[in-house]
């Protein structure tokens, strides 16, 4: 599960929905400190993943520029093949790091992805199945392996959950075309309630379902913009509206995926604001220039106990 949106010139949004923890901590990467091939990163990250012999692995990140990515599920779908000897084998896991450590934009990463093929990851995470979500302060692309071939599509929304292919989740929106912030017109009988121009918004936690309520909220719900706290408050606002509690979902072995974890990033002044299934007080951490210069990989637990304030 997971749903991503990036809801301005500013600022991107994700939850992480899964029914286990791997351990994830939020990590810092400093310039030059995670070797992919022959080289090491150019630029500084900063994402929630885990550390594998000392190489991180993300599951989403900003880099000193500004370039966020994150990996959603896509099962039955992810289709990872070794049979090209003329581009570079970079392992899914992997894709994150080589993204954010060696791009400072979207369309950077468009000429990266037509150089690479994708192949099974083979450590920590298994083999996940997962497509990605790119994306910088102009614009989104979406990343994914399928049976007929690697694609970076275009993603004018800017708004990912899973499976199926991004295509298939564009071409639905038009069933809920209608769908409207404001009241329908009373025609046969008075109206009864505010927000009825929504009546037919999906509530479900399919990823389709998501899809169509995150598009909605990112085309109508209010997130300010400029340098302030409002415009966060209102990114966690409209993913709280997609996220997932636990024990609304069940797996045929009664495992129950939940939102783990909500993060907002700042794309301007890079930055991750968090919250937890466990803590709702929000946490902030700034890519600063001492970090993105430090001299080793710093990892920070992510999960915490809930602190209230007295009144």
């Amino acid at each position: 599960m997971c749903t991503a949106i990036r809801f301005s010139d500013r600022l991107f949004g994700r939850t992480y929905d899964y029914e286990r923890s791997f351990g994830e901590e939020l990590t810092v990467t400093p310039r030059g400190r995670a070797r992919i091939g022959e080289a090491e990163n150019r630029y500084a990250i900063m994402g929630i993943g885990v550390l594998e012999d000392g190489f991180p692995l993300y599951f989403d990140g900003v880099n000193e520029w500004g370039l966020t990515a994150a990996a959603l599920d896509f099962p039955r779908y992810a289709v990872y093949r070794d049979d090209s000897d003329a581009k570079a084998r970079v392992q899914s896991s992997h894709l994150i790091t080589l993204i954010l450590g060696f791009s400072k934009s979207v369309e950077e990463v468009k000429g990266m992805v037509k150089n690479i093929t994708l192949i099974d990851n083979e450590g920590t995470l298994g083999k996940a199945p997962l497509h990605w979500i790119v994306s910088d302060p102009r614009q989104s692309v979406v990343i994914e392996s399928v049976e007929s071939g690697l694609f970076v599509y275009d993603n004018p929304l800017g708004v990912l959950t899973n499976s199926p292919e991004l295509p298939y989740h564009l071409t639905r929106l038009a069933d809920f075309s209608a769908l409207s912030p404001k009241n329908p017109e009373e025609t046969t009988s008075p109206l009864y309630s505010r927000g009825m121009g929504a009546m037919g918004l999906p509530g479900d936690y399919s990823s389709s379902s998501r899809f169509v309520r995150a598009a909605f909220l990112k085309k109508y719900a209010q997130v300010p913009d400029g340098d302030g706290i409002e415009g966060v408050n209102a990114a966690f606002d409209i993913m709280s509206a997609v996220s997932v509690p636990r024990g609304a979902v069940l797996t045929e072995g009664g495992a129950m995926p939940h939102t783990r974890y909500t993060a907002v990033i700042d794309m301007e002044k890079p930055s991750y604001y968090l919250t937890t299934a466990a803590c709702r007080t929000v946490g902030r951490l700034r890519l600063s220039d001492s970090l993105s210069e430090g001299g080793r990989i710093m990892s920070i637990p992510i999960y915490r106990e809930q602190s209230f304030i007295e009144l």
